[in-house]
């Protein structure tokens, strides 16, 4: 909309990891020149850590640019696979054909052979693993076992991790340290400064065509501000910066334009009034042995009295035995703690930022929240029920009623008996019983498709979308059958299938929910309500 005014050949900011744009500050050019090296060495493992939204992706992409062309590689984008999972998609992705119901000695067996056919033949093996921070402590074992094979100079199969800085604390865990000594580079990508940040735009903008400044200093400073250093922050305020300055027909953006777009795409805390430092301490552990107190007398009275609740996803709400409740005096000392930590939880749109918080977002709801969502890449899906909700198994939206008073806040996770949620900034544990009795209203959920989705797939449809759903059903299903980029009469029978299985309208049309239930049957969510053994 704003490329012609502006003199752009197109959208300079966009949140795709697109390695033309990439911008190698000082430490960009540290980090891909050690991990070059590294790589080129046949090291085994290499890993690269950052917070969320630092340009992790597109430094990776453009490294792995830079890799000679005999280098085959293997890229795993969703990580929260089991052992087995894990082999087979790396077989999926090196093209190498195994049984249905293949072992773990099986798929070792055929890497193994391949990566040995693959160095005889003079090519290397690499493997890409994004958002490794979610890789279980025995999938990341098996990963090293892999990398057992190796001549006298190298290994035969190298591995990138790639993660948010808490990788680096699973990784000194003691019973990972053998993996951890295998690690040949490190690098941690850091937000960029303020200097940064001004080179940053221009560097962008020039890219998509334009030489001449259009941010001005106090603009850029406040960008770092607000945004952190982190560059995904920088590329929204700075589309939405544009598009607000097209409107107004401004030819120089200044600090009050970033003002008017920051309540939309940044959380910005107001100010509270000051506490006394001593008694913030206080305060809190009050609270914390209060409600912990109740949810204790809660928990044991259920426990005592053969209260039961059924966590299970196929068997929907909790079944409670009526006559075996906590007693009335119980359920009222719990809400009189709880309220205090309910009170003022009354937008929708501070829930919804709390929920994009769970993603790693730093985008604040605003006032097209699933809008906002979108610039992540993350879409919505609202439904109804504690057994939907269940079933979707997704950190959630929710909203409850306590005495005639509606709440919104965020569920978290669950496990047998408490469910952990978030209103306002607080979070907390609470009886799963007390929660479903409360619930009010649908909620809503975060989801990230697998790939870029935009539309209903259908027969006759075409493209990487297509190929990626056709891979999914074909592994969903073990069928052994390559994946096809067309949707075709058999693609469209196991989509017809899946839906009749898992409640859906049968239509063969692959839209959002049949995505969304395919996802979660496949366990490959990144975030999970409960864990599904």
């Amino acid at each position: 909309m704003y490329q012609a005014f502006y003199g752009l050949n197109e959208a300079p900011f966009s949140i795709a990891p697109n390695p033309k744009y990439l911008f190698l500050s000082q430490q960009h050019q540290q980090a891909i020149s050690h991990l070059q090296y590294c790589l080129n060495e046949g090291g085994g493992f290499v890993l690269l850590t950052g917070e969320v939204g630092t340009g992790k992706t597109t430094l990776a992409r453009s490294l792995l640019a830079s890799l000679p062309e005999q280098t085959d590689i293997a890229s795993i984008l969703n990580p929260t696979l089991s052992e087995l999972e894990l082999l087979a998609t790396l077989c999926d992705e090196l093209n190498i054909a195994y049984d249905n119901e293949p072992t773990l000695k099986q798929l070792t067996d055929l890497l193994s052979t391949f990566l040995s056919k693959n160095h005889q033949a003079g090519r290397n093996t690499l493997l890409v693993i994004d958002e490794a921070q979610h890789l279980k402590s025995e999938v990341l074992e098996q990963l090293r076992l892999l990398t057992n094979l190796e001549t006298d100079h190298k290994k035969l199969l190298q591995v990138v991790l790639i993660g948010q800085p808490e990788l680096q604390q699973q990784l000194k865990q003691a019973h990972l340290r053998q993996l951890a000594q295998r690690i040949t580079a490190r690098y941690h990508l850091t937000p960029l400064t303020s200097d940064d940040v001004s080179a940053y735009i221009a560097h962008r903008l020039r890219i998509a065509g334009r030489d001449s400044a259009l941010f001005n200093k106090k603009a850029c400073n406040y960008i770092h501000q607000l945004s952190k250093g982190i560059p995904r922050i920088i590329n929204v305020m700075c589309d939405k910066a544009l598009l607000q300055a097209y409107g107004e027909q401004l030819t120089d953006i200044g600090k009050k334009t970033i003002a008017d777009i920051a309540k939309d795409v940044i959380a910005i805390d107001e100010v509270s009034p000051p506490v006394s430092s001593w008694r913030v301490p206080v305060a809190l552990s009050g609270v914390t042995f209060a409600v912990g107190f109740a949810l204790t007398a809660w928990l044991y009275a259920s426990s005592v009295t053969g209260d039961t609740t059924t966590s299970s996803l196929t068997h929907g709400a909790p079944t409670v035995q009526h006559e075996n409740v906590p007693s009335v005096e119980q359920k009222i000392a719990l809400e009189q703690q709880l309220l205090p930590l309910l009170t003022g939880a009354t937008l929708k749109q501070n829930a919804f930022s709390a929920l994009m918080g769970v993603w790693g977002t730093a985008e604040g709801a605003g006032t097209s929240p699933c809008q906002s969502a979108l610039n992540y890449g993350l879409r919505c899906h609202s439904g109804s029920g504690w057994r939907e909700l269940l079933e979707y198994n997704h950190p959630a939206k929710i909203t409850i009623n306590v005495k005639g008073n509606v709440y919104h806040g965020v569920v978290l996770s669950l496990d047998e008996s408490s469910a952990r949620v978030q209103f306002n900034q607080n979070q907390f544990s609470i009886p799963k019983q007390w929660l479903v009795e409360h619930l009010a209203g649908d909620f809503t959920l975060l989801w990230q498709p697998e790939t870029a989705f935009n539309q209903s797939l259908r027969l006759n449809s075409r493209g990487d979308e297509v190929a990626t759903l056709s891979r999914q059903l074909n592994q969903y299903y073990q069928v052994n059958n390559a994946a096809s980029a067309v949707f075709d009469y058999a693609l469209e029978s196991l989509v017809k299938r899946f839906q009749q299985e898992h409640q859906l309208t049968v239509d063969g049309i692959a839209g959002a929910k049949t995505l969304l239930k395919l996802q979660v049957a496949m366990k490959q969510q990144s975030h999970m309500l409960q864990v599904v053994r």
